[in-house]
């Protein structure tokens, strides 16, 4: 899909936006509502002063670790799961001629184990609006993961992430980074930088009045933070969606979303009846088949999860029937009928899961662990539980359950046995009950 495609030629100076790039938007706010809702959103952007950064403003220069705090927390993270250190470059060098080609590294977030290290450039320090901008990124980035979200979506990853800015609150402090010139000097040496953000200015003004009109707001208070061309522009997007408003963002297909959002919190509760009773509201309503696809999908995971395997071997196929290269029903299924005793026919599906490349390896290992068990082919088996352990990125669901049964009908009953606690502290029911069967 073009992105972006504003036609240069043209003089006009007022607002203007390409269908591709509206979709573009609309399309992705759509996917946000799915994992967030709109309840918990908030109808304000963050702005960069003491009600929000209280530990930031604490002081008179800005630290990186009251910085973070503060980021953490309108987040609304783990802090314990977060930390961060300080990369020294040639930047840091007094009196050292340098030149950087493309973009200089400013953070980048490394993830191990469900915890996270943001790496931060020193030379950010010396520049407190782009330390905060670069933070933001990386916090959002995390936010995505923490929701098993997958960003990484190629060349429009760093558009994204703009964009769940936006959606996430951060709108006006992203919006002031999209151009970024400027020069110091000590009268010896004089540094330059200049940095162009990939989103255009009308597509974050058009995003930042799409968030607004999400929330019933044409006028918003903090449209006055804009810059004025772009609060012009905000106006005029305003009024470009009263005359043709959104056709994916309309009321109905809102309240699908949120119907779809409703399903995770009921499932993470462990309340998978609801769950489905949501799931199945929803498939009525909507005319996308891939978004069916989906719901299907999660009809059945959440069916095996309540130990309906019959009924979601049926809700997995009706899924692939949509989307046979869906990797995560392929992979569900496969774990479902294995569950069921057709091992090599379960097998198969985990197989073409692994094929279509938009799998979670860590789950098919494990289900691939699984059969190899129930086959009697232990070494295999602990071969792809290793495999599991070493792809995990995000808690995997009944890993640990799985992995500590196996362990367990190999005579090591106490190691076993601490595999399956880690899932009961998942909350998982499956090891719950496991354990009172195991006491």
């Amino acid at each position: 899909m073009k992105l972006f495609g504003f036609n240069t030629k043209k003089k006009e100076t007022g607002f203007r936006i390409t269908e591709p790039d509206r979709n573009w938007v609309e399309d992705n706010f759509k996917w946000l509502i799915q994992v967030y809702g709109l309840k918990e959103i908030s109808s304000e952007q963050i702005l960069l002063n003491e009600k929000f950064f209280p530990k930031t403003f604490s002081q008179k220069n800005v630290l990186i670790n009251n910085l973070i705090e503060d980021l953490i927390s309108l987040f609304n993270l783990e802090s314990t799961k977060i930390s961060y250190s300080l990369q020294e470059d040639i930047r840091d060098s007094y009196n050292t001629p340098y030149e950087i080609e493309g973009k200089p590294f400013e953070a980048e977030t490394i993830i191990t184990n469900g915890n996270y290290n943001i790496i931060v450039a020193k030379s950010l320090i010396k520049h407190p609006n782009r330390l905060v901008f670069s933070l933001i990124i990386e916090l959002i980035k995390i936010h995505l993961a923490e929701n098993k979200l997958n960003y990484d979506t190629g060349e429009d990853a760093d558009l994204f992430i703009h964009l769940a800015g936006i959606y996430l609150g951060f709108g006006i402090i992203l919006s002031e980074n999209l151009i970024n010139i400027g020069f110091v000097t000590d009268g010896i040496m004089e540094t330059k930088w200049n940095y162009i953000s990939d989103m255009p200015n009308e597509v974050m003004v058009f995003a930042l009045a799409s968030f607004s009109k999400l929330n019933a707001q044409d006028n918003p208070n903090w449209k006055t933070q804009l810059s004025k061309k772009s609060e012009l522009f905000f106006d005029d997007a305003i009024k470009y969606l009263n005359d043709s408003p959104s056709i994916i963002l309309n009321k109905g297909n809102v309240e699908i979303y949120e119907l779809f959002h409703q399903s995770e919190k009921e499932y993470k509760n462990g309340d998978y009846v609801s769950a489905i009773n949501s799931l199945k509201k929803i498939i009525p309503l909507t005319e996308d088949e891939l978004f069916k696809s989906d719901i299907f999908n999660n009809i059945g995971y959440y069916q095996i999860r309540n130990g309906e395997i019959e009924s979601s071997i049926l809700n997995f196929q009706k899924s692939i029937e949509i989307d046979s290269n869906y990797g995560f029903a392929n992979d569900n299924l496969g774990y479902a009928l294995i569950n069921k005793g057709e091992l090599e026919k379960g097998k198969k599906f985990i197989e073409k899961a692994f094929q279509t490349q938009n799998n979670d390896n860590a789950y098919s290992y494990r289900n691939l662990a699984l059969y190899y068990h129930k086959k009697g082919e232990f070494e295999l088996a602990k071969e792809n539980f290793d495999l599991a352990f070493e792809h995990i990125t995000f808690p995997v669901d009944l890993l640990e359950f799985h992995y500590g049964d196996f362990l367990i009908s190999q005579g090591e009953k106490v190691e076993g046995i601490k595999f399956i606690q880690k899932g009961v502290e998942k909350g998982e029911q499956e090891a719950i009950i496991r354990m009172k069967e195991l006491s």
